[in-house]
């Protein structure tokens, strides 16, 4: 936690530590003249008792007769702060005057930071810190700071010590929440949550932010609940708003949905993931009154001095790519998605080559010996229809295909087999497919009778019931072992639309491979491979491979083969899919609400020359495209 020398100054001047403050900490300048302490009481009684612009006044007043009075110039930041004010320059004249006052650092780094001053904010943050070590809300500030800066281990470090401190601070459980969230540490983020609302049941903010959490776990009904529970306790909870806006667009309700977007705009209009989610509701019509406050807020991070917090960055370059995708500005559009995926690759680790070695073990493991030796065991349910595929290559379409057959049930992403499939089965830690060496045929039937039993609290009386996790594409053999009656809809798209339209959306989680060409080439080669195996240790009939580009081209023949293939009587309603008023949580619920459309068809063409590092990765899948 200590100050580097060449570190940015803890007081804001934007200098180094070293030729800034360093070696002035230890004593204070004699000044010509203080406040009595009659004065200084009247400053504290309005700071107390809420009187803020009483108190600018009477502090301004002071400053013009104590100029170095480093107390009154933290006082009045502080009443600028509390009105909305810019109190930047008075809590850096403070802490100048004040090296010493922890407090007088702490709210500057808090300035800071409002103002996008990330590291500066950080600096200060440390030095009061250093001058007070117990100090939970220093604790929490930099949390937020190094949280913003996508430095989420640090960010929950600094949390925890916070908690350590002062057990019961509910901020700090809130925050470590977000930061756990981000992390992808889902069931943690909830126990922090849930912590929170336990100390303070009507914190509305940790209630919208656990229905997040629940939603990312897929307890859609909870995180209804959550949202519901905010704004009762606050109307105007711009987060449950958002919440409950997502689920409306997930059900279809795309006119409710824009209606609780604007409104939360209404309350924080300059919110950046609020004008994304509005950007997805509808497609994006020249003149739109959205797009134009979006390349506000960029003209505006170009000309300022200090960048946008990398979370707001992401947000803006997202929802203006998609906006300019929508009216045909194709070259100012991709630039756009280009720097929001670099933004959001820095906030995590992706190794592509453990990926790769990933992919290969797979192989490796799932060899004709093992297939061998696991046959006969598993489960003979014909429940499960498993929908999977590459993310963006068409699943959720197929799945709302097969779900509006009414003897079918779409469960969406389930997490469930993949949960299943990391069991340590030998007591060695060891994970899949590492652990499938171990599994033997009495296992395999204890699996796979879990995985039906979970699926089957899903819709009880459905006759089938759809998994569309993509990347089930992992475990196919596995799959073909557990559920030798299930079905298997392996969906495909051409290579270089696929990876595109990875490439153009910001995922709530996961798929850290997309955020770069090279690496979201590389992925989809591996995937191709892995593929190219099952389709040689599987027996013919195994899986069926179904294109997305022939259900655009005929959609009827394609969705009577996939109904035909999973052993139901035909029906129309399959045809009608996109009237069908199941929630869809997934990136792609606006399009399946529409009817069948073929401008998803060689998307990729008008952005052919940024694809460079996409199409050298993809190698000779793409030239068949291309």
């Amino acid at each position: 936690m200590k100050l580097g020398r060449n570190d940015p100054c803890s007081c804001g001047s934007g200098k180094k530590y070293k030729n800034c403050c360093l070696g002035k900490e230890a004593f204070h300048l004699p000044y010509s003249l203080e406040p009595t302490p009659d004065e200084l009481n009247l400053l504290g009684a309005l700071f107390n008792t809420g009187r803020y612009v009483e108190l600018e006044n009477w502090a301004r007043s002071l400053l013009k007769l104590y100029p170095d009075a480093g107390i009154v110039w933290k006082l009045l930041g502080l009443s600028l702060q509390m009105q909305g004010k810019d109190a930047l320059t008075a809590l850096q004249k403070s802490a100048q005057l004040l090296p010493n006052d922890a407090e007088a650092h702490g709210n500057l780094a808090a300035a800071l930071r409002a103002r996008g001053q990330l590291e500066a904010a950080v600096a200060s943050g440390l030095r009061a810190l250093q001058i007070r070590p117990d100090f939970a809300e220093a604790y929490v500030n930099l949390g937020v700071a190094l949280q913003d800066l996508g430095q989420l281990d640090e960010a929950v470090a600094s949390y925890r010590r916070a908690l350590q401190i002062k057990p019961d601070f509910v901020e700090a459980l809130n925050n470590l929440g977000g930061a756990l969230k981000e992390l992808g540490q889902l069931d943690d983020a909830v126990a922090s949550y849930r912590r929170a609302l336990d100390i303070k049941p009507d914190f509305a903010k940790a209630h919208s932010n656990l229905g997040v959490v629940l939603r990312e776990l897929g307890q859609h009904s909870g995180e209804k609940e959550c949202y519901h529970r905010a704004l009762e306790i606050d109307p105007a909870c711009s987060e449950a708003m958002l919440g409950l806006g997502q689920l409306c667009m997930a059900s279809g309700e795309m006119a409710e949905a824009e209606i609780l977007f604007r409104k939360a705009l209404e309350i924080k209009p300059d919110d950046l993931e609020t004008r994304l989610l509005l950007a997805q509701v509808n497609k994006v019509k020249a003149g739109d009154e959205n797009l134009a406050a979006l390349v506000a807020v960029a003209d505006a991070a170009r000309r300022s001095k200090s960048p946008l917090p990398y979370k707001k960055a992401i947000f803006m370059h997202f929802a203006l790519g998609k906006c300019l995708d929508d009216i045909g500005d194709y070259d100012h559009a991709f630039p756009h998605f280009i720097e929001g995926c670099k933004l959001k690759r820095a906030t995590f680790a992706y190794d592509a080559e453990q990926t790769t070695l990933h992919f290969r073990n797979i192989i490796q493991i799932f060899n004709q010996a093992t297939m061998k030796r696991l046959q006969g065991g598993g489960d003979p349910s014909r429940l499960p229809v498993f929908v999977l595929g590459m993310p963006r290559s068409g699943t959720t379409l197929v799945e709302q295909i097969i779900a509006s057959h009414p003897d079918a049930h779409g469960a969406g992403e389930l997490p469930d087999l993949m949960e299943i499939a990391q069991r340590d089965v030998a007591g060695t830690g060891a994970l899949f497919p590492d652990n499938i060496p171990a599994l033997d045929q009495s296992g395999l039937s204890i699996w796979a009778a879990d995985y039906v039993a979970g699926l089957q609290r899903c819709a009880p009386d459905a006759k089938r019931i759809t998994d569309k996790m993509p990347a089930n594409f992992l475990a196919i053999g596995l799959i073909h072992m557990m559920l030798p009656n299930a079905k298997i809809i392996h969906v495909n798209r051409n290579p270089v639309d696929t990876c595109l339209s990875c490439f153009m959306q910001l995922f709530s989680n996961g798929q850290e491979y997309s955020y770069d060409l090279s690496e979201l080439g590389r992925y989809y080669v591996d995937y191709a491979r892995l593929m190219a195996h099952w389709r040689r240790v599987l027996p013919a009939g195994a899986f069926l491979d179904v294109q997305y580009e022939d259900i655009v081209a005929d959609q009827a023949a394609q969705a009577r083969r996939m109904i035909d293939f999973c052993g139901l009587d035909w029906n129309d309603a399959c045809i009608d899919f996109h009237e069908s008023k199941r929630s869809i949580h997934t990136a792609s619920v606006t399009q399946v609400r529409q009817p069948i459309y073929n401008s998803s068809v060689e998307r990729w063409r008008p952005y052919a020359k940024f694809l460079g590092p996409l199409l050298d990765a993809l190698g000779d899948l793409a030239p068949k495209w291309s």
